[in-house]
């Protein structure tokens, strides 16, 4: 009898251990912190499209980072682009500079649709033709010197640096001059006629 006591306190202990565990792990998981979950990639502020037949591309929206190394991705699998359309409210100064030592080394044609504004017109002049669409608009202003990055870098230097491209493609000077002039807040777009007699677009 006692034998038969022992045997079923055993069986009794089992059987308490195993229906423990389920509920001890229930309750392990309940409070076990989740684990961390990625935020959703932003889509890029920019489109890279690539026209039908080839020969254009066309870059739509803010100039940001990661442009420039699209860009020129693309025209290394398109060898075929001879054209690169702009559509732009602007963007990064740096990105700028990226994309026109591609429009140059690819030996692109540039040309405006819709609006190409504050540093787009920087990869515009790099075209080695340079055209505007119909109801297209260039729109230029100078540097934003409150920015807190000029407490880093002269101001004049960037200028002057961004400046030279425009020499380069052969604008006026006095044009440059009045466009650097414009208020960043603000925006001034020449008419045709003053962007052809300036030389920053084609006579046709």
């Amino acid at each position: 009898m006692a034998a038969e006591e022992a045997v079923l306190k055993v069986i009794g202990a089992v059987a308490a251990l195993v229906l423990t565990i389920p509920v001890s792990v229930a309750v392990s998981d309940a409070y076990r912190p989740a684990a961390p979950v990625a935020p959703p990639a932003e889509p890029a502020p920019f489109t890279l499209a690539l026209s039908g037949d080839g020969r254009r591309v066309d870059l739509t929206g803010r100039i940001d980072f990661g442009i420039t190394a699209d860009l020129t991705a693309l025209l290394e699998d398109a060898p075929d682009i001879a054209l690169l359309r702009l559509r732009s409210q602007g963007g990064r100064v740096a990105e700028a500079r990226g994309l026109v030592m591609v429009v140059r080394r690819f030996g692109l044609a540039t040309r405006a649709r819709g609006d190409c504004v504050s540093v787009c017109t920087l990869v515009f002049v790099a075209g080695h033709s340079r055209s505007l669409e119909a109801g297209a608009r260039l729109g230029f202003h100078g540097y934003d010197l409150r920015a807190p990055v000029f407490g880093l870098i002269d101001p004049q230097k960037e200028l002057e640096r961004d400046s030279a491209v425009f020499r380069s493609a052969g604008v006026d000077a006095d044009f440059m001059a009045r466009a650097m002039a414009v208020p960043h807040r603000s925006m001034w777009y020449p008419e045709r006629g003053d962007l052809i007699a300036a030389g920053v677009i084609d006579r046709r």
